[in-house]
């Protein structure tokens, strides 16, 4: 546990502390996490970072560490090979695939948006069937693509928003740490989380029991969509929209909405006006009187008063 105290402590400066010319000074405190997990043979792992280069820096990192035995590397040698035959005899001397190779002999992985199709397809592959046992990826890894490790690493839990840094929220930790733990090969899932700076206890209670973030359907239907599934012939329109996410939703907002409505009637068959009677005799009185034609001399302005002055006379007396 000294080790992971440590490795915390250092991480703000993994990353930050590197020389103009990529190197760093010691071991960083990711490398002597990776250490610990190999060593404790939680393998295999993700490691989840905020930025590309950040992928690459930690990858360099471990790179004199071999995860994959000699048998490993040959199945690896062979699927990638199967995989560059795609490319053309220029394209399979690009940077990036010559780059690619060493690390996934060595049983390691990157995975981010810079990399090309091909290449993060075929880390994909190898990464299901084992031959990838450390993982260094972006969190679009995490969305979308079922591939389960036993370990999962955040490098950080603030990340650049396109504004400015924040935490992390529940639903986007969820959704990485959720790769923690393999379905019928791990009892458990280890999270491993490098914090940098102090956390408040607010921030780290709304990240690991926060609630996912809302899925609300976008869907939206135009009369272009109506006409143009009007003219295909095997397709049922309305079979169609029954079908949608958002018809889903409004289906199953339907019973909150009955029982609202329900409780709205209740609500009102209940509600009790004080002397509405006498309230609603005058409303029509005053509806009659308002009524009438003005061209009548007894309905003219001064006659009207009287007749007001009659009616609460009346009302005074009765009281």
């Amino acid at each position: 546990m000294a080790v992971l105290r440590d490795s915390g402590d250092n991480a703000k400066s993994d990353f930050q502390r590197r020389g103009k010319q990529g190197g760093q000074r010691g071991k960083s405190g990711c490398v002597q996490i990776i250490e610990l997990v190999m060593e404790r043979k939680f393998l295999p792992a993700i490691v989840f970072s905020f930025s590309k280069k950040e992928c690459e820096f930690y990858a360099n990192q471990v790179l004199k560490l071999k995860f994959n035995s000699e048998a490993e590397r040959k199945l690896v040698q062979e699927v990638f090979d199967n995989a560059m035959d795609s490319l053309s005899e220029e394209d399979r001397r690009l940077p990036q695939v010559e780059a690619c190779l060493p690390f996934v002999l060595n049983g390691i992985g990157i995975h981010h948006g810079g990399l090309l199709p091909i290449i993060k397809e075929t880390i994909e592959i190898l990464f299901s069937e084992g031959l990838i046992k450390v993982l260094f990826a972006t969190e679009t890894f995490s969305m979308g693509v079922n591939m389960p490790a036993h370990t999962v690493i955040f490098t950080s839990i603030r990340k650049f928003d396109g504004k400015d840094f924040r935490w992390i929220t529940g639903g986007e930790y969820i959704q990485m740490s959720g790769r923690a733990g393999r379905r019928g090969m791990d009892e458990n899932g280890l999270v491993i989380m490098m914090v940098d700076e102090k956390l408040s206890p607010n921030v780290g209670k709304a990240l690991v029991k926060g609630s996912p973030d809302p899925l609300d359907s976008a869907f939206r239907l135009t009369y272009n969509m109506v006409l143009n599934l009007l003219r295909v012939e095997e397709i049922n329109p309305e079979y169609m929209l029954e079908k949608s996410f958002y018809q889903f939703q409004h289906y199953t907002a339907i019973p909150e909405m009955l029982a609202n409505v329900t409780k709205l009637e209740k609500d009102y068959c209940g509600m009790k006006i004080k002397e509405e009677e006498e309230s609603m005799n005058f409303s029509s009185q005053s509806s009659s009187l308002t009524g009438c034609s003005t061209t009548s001399p007894l309905h003219s302005a001064p006659h009207c008063c009287v007749v007001l002055y009659l009616m609460r006379s009346r009302k005074a007396f009765q009281s």
